[in-house]
C-alpha cells in the first residue's frame, strides 16, 4: 500500500466547512457504534460522514444467509452488540445508508474540506498485529490532522517509520490503550478538542508534515522491490525452520 500511495497530491488550501470526516464502507458492530457515539457526543452533524452498509464480507463468510438485506444486518447488530444505544438507534435507523456529501466528490477533497479525519482502519481489536491500509497513508500525505482507530501502538509504529504524526497538534495518547472500546472513547475525547482547531493558523505546520511524509513514501516506493524480496526470503527461512 505504501508504494501505491507514493507521489505528490496537489491540493487546494481552503478553510474547512466541516469539523471532521469519517468514511465507513463495510458494516460491522464497531463501525456501527461509531455512528451512535458521534450522535451521543453531539458530533454527528459536524462532519462529513458516509455509512455505506456494505455486507459483502458478512455474506462471503456465511454469517448471514443469501438474500439478507443490509438493513436486516444493521438491526441484528444493534440488537446483539449495540443495544445500549437505543436512543441513538432510533435517530439513525431512518437515515441509513447515510452519506451527507456528493458521491462524485473525491475523498481528498472531503479531507481538505474538514479540520481533521477520523480514520477507522480495517482491523482494530487484535493487538498482536498492526495492519495499515490506504486509509491512513492517504491522510499522512495531506495537510490535515487525523486520529486513528486501529490496533494498540499503530500510531507509534507509524511514528517509528519516520512519519510526522503531528504530535504537537494531536494528542495520540489513545494509542497506548489496550481495550478497543476504551481506545475508541479516548479518540472521541480528542475529536471534541480537535473540533476547536483553527486550521489557517497552523496551515504551514500541516503542509510541512505532509511534505515530509510524502518524501518518506517516495523513499519506500523506491525500495519496494528490495523490501519485498527481503520479506519473502525471511518468510521462507522461517517456514523451513518450522518444518
Amino acid at each position: 500500500w505504501y508504494g501505491m500511495y507514493a507521489g505528490l497530491i496537489n491540493v487546494e488550501q481552503r478553510r474547512p466547512s466541516k469539523n471532521f470526516n469519517c468514511f465507513v464502507n463495510r458494516m460491522d458492530p464497531n463501525r456501527q457504534s461509531w455512528l451512535y457515539l458521534l450522535i451521543r457526543r453531539g458530533l454527528f452533524d459536524q462532519g462529513f460522514i458516509s455509512f455505506n452498509m456494505d455486507i459483502s464480507r458478512h455474506l462471503m463468510l456465511k454469517e448471514y444467509p443469501p438474500g439478507t438485506t443490509p438493513m436486516e444486518v444493521f438491526e441484528n447488530q444493534f440488537e446483539k452488540y449495540c443495544n445500549i444505544f437505543s436512543d441513538e438507534h432510533r435517530i439513525l435507523k431512518n437515515k441509513v445508508p447515510y452519506k451527507n456529501f456528493d458521491s462524485d466528490t473525491s475523498p481528498v477533497e472531503i479531507i481538505m474540506d474538514s479540520k481533521f479525519s477520523i480514520v477507522l482502519e480495517t482491523y482494530h481489536d487484535d493487538n498482536r498485529f498492526i495492519t495499515l491500509s490506504e486509509k491512513i497513508f492517504r491522510c499522512l500525505k495531506l495537510p490535515r490532522p487525523w486520529v486513528l482507530h486501529a490496533e494498540k501502538s499503530a500510531v507509534a509504529y507509524i511514528r517509528n517509520m519516520g512519519f510526522d504524526v503531528l504530535d504537537d497538534v494531536v494528542d495520540h495518547s489513545y494509542d497506548d490503550i489496550d481495550f478497543t472500546i476504551e481506545r475508541q472513547s479516548a479518540i472521541l475525547d480528542q475529536c471534541e478538542k480537535l473540533s476547536l482547531l483553527d486550521i489557517p493558523l497552523i496551515q504551514q505546520r500541516l503542509i510541512d508534515a505532509a511534505n515530509h511524509n510524502q518524501k518518506i513514501l517516495d523513499l519506500f516506493y523506491k525500495t519496494w522491490f528490495e523490501d519485498f524480496d527481503k520479506s519473502v526470503s525471511k518468510a521462507l527461512s522461517l517456514s523451513k525452520k518450522e518444518y
